[in-house]
């Protein structure tokens, strides 16, 4: 959690931690400024001080809705180091130690947000020169925001259920969408009596999306037949809608003002599903509920994803425990922690020592995938975990196989 800041910094030596860069994307400036809407900015926190916002002056108002302090560069003089300077870049360099020096910064400070690599890297070098009294320092496997991010306050649960719910609407408005359509043998067919397609799904979804003030940035997974068993294609713009299909529909949109996301993915075939399907459908719900029925606090995630693969085994699938290199059947980790990144800590894999704990945030999402086939399956629901330790689902939309249409 936020609160869990100042004890991280202590335990790592951290005199103080710099967010910078734009802020599209850059989900820890989100985080550190309550999802203010500033579009750049400097962030600086001293540990046991609340952090402190530096901008340009005309997003001052936005910047100030962080309930933060707010400095804008004119205090800096920004502009007249950047003339005394030469270059915009060691204006930067000077306009940091400037920032240091009023807030009294000497010792380690770590330095996150975004920007091109190749400059960050020349800018943390710069800095180490220009400013002898810190000591610029990084993280590698696990950074403060990690793990601050991993547990979410009441504040946070409350923003991510109501993407969640926001989200299932969405979902039940697409299916609505789809068999709205009349059916012309087995191709699901347009007013004008052309073809469905994926692309004019998309087009649907995300004036849906908008509507509820959510955004999914070209990413939403929409994928049909052979593509539905790969898990990460999009599904093709001129694909077809038809009878008796896998679809994998991979709901994962962004809320347009606090940045959290919602992940949901539902499975279903229009019409029937064909026998292979069927079974396949059956056994990775049943993997989901074993998995969900054995959630607790204080188990590490890699015993969900041993639990799937001994499910999928036992039926004959290859796994990524057996062959890692699967790009058939079982084929990735049984889910992932979920907040201000759609992927995060937890994880739920046996390469990391991940455990559950009160707050987190996770997917529990098993999948079979046979694109040599023409199918895959895979059923997502997002779950927290309560101040008692006890798991809720926050994607309560049915898990229906198939989807009646033509009618």
């Amino acid at each position: 959690m936020k609160s869990d800041l100042d004890r991280l910094m202590e335990e790592r030596g951290f005199a103080a931690i710099v967010v910078m860069g734009e802020a599209r994307g850059n989900h820890i400036l989100k985080y550190l400024t309550n999802g203010a809407q500033v579009s750049h900015a400097i962030v600086v926190k001293k540990r046991h001080e609340q952090p402190a916002i530096i901008c340009g002056g005309m997003e001052r108002d936005e910047a100030a809705k962080s309930g933060l302090p707010v400095v804008t560069m004119a205090a800096f003089n920004y502009t007249q180091l950047v003339k005394e300077a030469g270059s915009g870049f060691e204006g930067s360099v000077r306009l940091m130690g400037a920032i240091f020096e009023k807030y009294g910064i000497t010792g380690k400070v770590s330095f996150y947000g975004t920007g091109d690599p190749g400059r960050s890297y020349m800018m943390l070098k710069r800095l180490a020169e220009y400013l002898p009294d810190i000591e610029v320092v990084g993280e590698t496997e696990t950074s403060i925001f990690d793990e601050a991010y991993a547990t979410k306050d009441g504040d946070e649960i409350d923003a991510i259920k109501s993407i969640a719910q926001r989200t299932n609407t969405v979902m039940g408005e697409i299916i609505a969408f789809l068999q709205g359509h009349k059916v012309a043998g087995e191709t699901l067919l347009k007013a004008d009596g052309s073809p469905l397609t994926v692309a004019d799904v998309k087009a649907h979804l995300r004036q849906r999306l908008l509507h509820y003030g959510l955004e999914d940035n070209g990413e939403t997974i929409f994928a049909l037949g052979r593509d539905a068993g790969v898990p990460h294609s999009r599904g093709e713009d001129g694909d077809v809608l038809a009878l008796g299909k896998s679809i994998i529909f991979d709901l994962f949109p962004r809320d347009m003002v606090s940045g959290y996301y919602h992940d949901m993915t539902r499975t279903f075939c229009l019409g029937y599903a064909p026998d292979e399907v069927q079974m396949a459908y059956k056994q990775v719900m049943q993997a989901f509920n074993v998995v969900m029925d054995k959630l607790e606090v204080g188990q590490k995630g890699g015993y969900y994803q041993d639990l799937t693969c001994d499910v999928f085994e036992e039926h004959g699938h290859p796994t990524i425990r057996t062959n890692p290199g699967a790009e058939e059947g079982y084929v990735h980790s049984v889910g992932h922690g979920l907040g201000l990144q759609i992927h995060s800590r937890p994880r739920m894999s046996t390469l990391v020592e991940d455990t559950l704990e009160v707050g987190h945030v996770i997917t529990i999402e098993p999948g079979l995938y046979y694109p040599s086939r023409g199918y895959g399956v895979r059923i997502e629901d997002t779950v927290y975990v309560d101040e008692k330790g006890q798991f809720h689902s926050l994607t309560p939309y049915p898990k229906d196989l198939i989807i009646p249409v033509g009618n």
